[in-house]
């Protein structure tokens, strides 16, 4: 058995992530060494109100992403929808994906980035 505590997680800001606007906060659940070689990320974003990821597309990998706290919208592959606490989504191999918190709370999310090709 493994465990981190939580003051071992790292945050990362990343502004204008994608082209989007504003940072967006990503704190790292835990590091590549223990996800492996199937996952790429496993984190919590953090989105603030008016701020956005802008559309990128996912190579070799898929990205899940679950909706814990706000509101906004995505566009999947051009499609827009609304989202929000308990929502998925799920961004296939090849596709495109951006989100925009529309809300006045932050959007916080779990994002899992699995490769493909493992």
């Amino acid at each position: 058995m493994m465990i981190e505590q939580s003051k071992s997680k790292r945050l990362e800001i990343k502004q204008n992530m994608r082209g989007g606007k504003g940072d967006i906060e990503i704190t790292h659940i835990t590091n590549n060494e223990i996800l492996g070689k199937n996952c790429r990320l496993f984190a919590q974003i953090t989105v603030k109100p008016g701020d956005s990821i802008g559309e990128h597309q996912h190579i070799n990998e898929r990205e899940v992403f679950y909706f814990i706290q706000g509101k906004g919208i995505v566009i999947d592959n051009g499609k827009e929808a609304e989202i929000g606490p308990g929502d998925v989504m799920v961004t296939p191999d090849q596709s495109s994906h951006s989100v925009i918190n529309t809300g006045d709370e932050d959007l916080v999310f779990m994002a899992l980035i699995l490769n493909e090709n493992a």
